[in-house]
């Protein structure tokens, strides 16, 4: 489980209340919704770090390229985004019964604190273990790809039957 969480519980702050999140409806209104996305992907310190942003900008532009390709239209993400902030399964991490690698890293804070959510699932889901990448956020996977592989390719080796 990449960037997880199980719901709202977990979450702090106003965040952990239902319903779409003022930031998001602002964001949106204010913005556009191509605006908007770009700079969640590709301006905020969301998915990837300033460092990684300055450093890296045709990487950016190639994740945000490939992103939008298959994200889904204004109507869809508004679905999708009720859904997400309406959904919770908290009580029920207690019913998996596979192994499970949470992953995550220190500065995902993708709108609310992932770290917290990291630890339910550790914590909720018998016998999961966590990793945390150090000073990656929301978009480890395409920001320290190697990194990120070889923490996959360890816990599945591991578990390989």
């Amino acid at each position: 489980m990449a960037a997880s969480g199980s719901g709202l519980v977990t979450r702090p702050g106003p965040d952990c209340i239902p319903g779409l999140p003022h930031w998001l409806v602002l964001g949106l209104v204010e913005k556009g919704f191509e605006r908007f996305l770009r700079d969640e992907y590709c301006e905020s310190d969301v998915f990837f770090t300033k460092e990684f942003r300055k450093a890296q900008p045709e990487r950016i532009e190639e994740f945000f390229k490939l992103a939008r390709a298959t994200h889904a239209n204004l109507s869809e993400y508004i679905h999708l985004s009720i859904a997400r902030h309406n959904w919770e399964a908290t009580h029920r991490l207690g019913d998996v019964r596979v192994p499970t690698l949470v992953l995550i890293g220190t500065n995902d804070k993708a709108r609310s604190n992932h770290l917290f959510q990291a630890e339910a699932l550790k914590n909720r889901i018998a016998g999961a273990e966590l990793k945390i990448l150090e000073g990656q956020s929301h978009g480890f996977f395409w920001q320290a790809p190697d990194e990120t592989n070889a923490v996959i390719l360890d816990w599945v080796s591991r578990h390989a039957s």
